[in-house]
């Protein structure tokens, strides 16, 4: 039986299925204005889609908690000031070997209000009186604002 008679048989009883005998057995058509796309960019076309990913990303942010920057007590705060004074003292002199000391500093969180606090092992390397912050030797400065506790490796020198 032809495609055609089938299909009017098929209409007939109500039933509409496309035959494509016409077009089934045409060659591929190949532009010659547009290069032909690669696998993958046909991939991407059909990659996940997620229309809500920067609503689920602003909820989780706004659920992330921070800590409240400490405020240290005028004694903890005069204490800090002298070991800072003390250790610029001493790295002020080429002689004197670097410090290994411990700090526990406030970080602020760059996207919202508050932060975390941290502790930071290393070398001391300088104290800038001037511009009020510590210089690790790995080249970290560590802003005097956010000192809470500063430890010296030697035991008659902690805070």
């Amino acid at each position: 039986m032809s495609g055609q008679i089938r299909n009017r048989e098929n209409r007939a009883a109500g039933e509409i299925q496309p035959d494509y005998s016409d077009i089934i057995n045409l060659p591929h058509h190949v532009s010659v204005r547009h290069p032909q796309m690669s696998r993958a960019a046909r991939a991407a076309q059909f990659g996940s889609f997620e229309p809500l990913r920067d609503y689920k990303d602003a909820l989780a942010e706004e659920r992330r908690l921070t800590d409240e920057r400490p405020v240290l007590s005028e004694e903890e705060q005069k204490k800090l000031n002298e070991m800072v004074a003390k250790l610029a003292a001493e790295t002020a002199q080429p002689s004197v070997t670097h410090p290994e000391i411990r700090m526990t500093v406030f970080v602020q969180d760059e996207k919202k209000e508050g932060g975390r606090i941290e502790e930071i092992p290393g070398t001391l390397r300088a104290v800038n009186l001037e511009l009020r912050y510590l210089v690790l030797a790995d080249g970290r400065k560590v802003p005097f604002r956010d000192l809470l506790r500063l430890t010296v490796e030697r035991p008659e020198q902690s805070f």
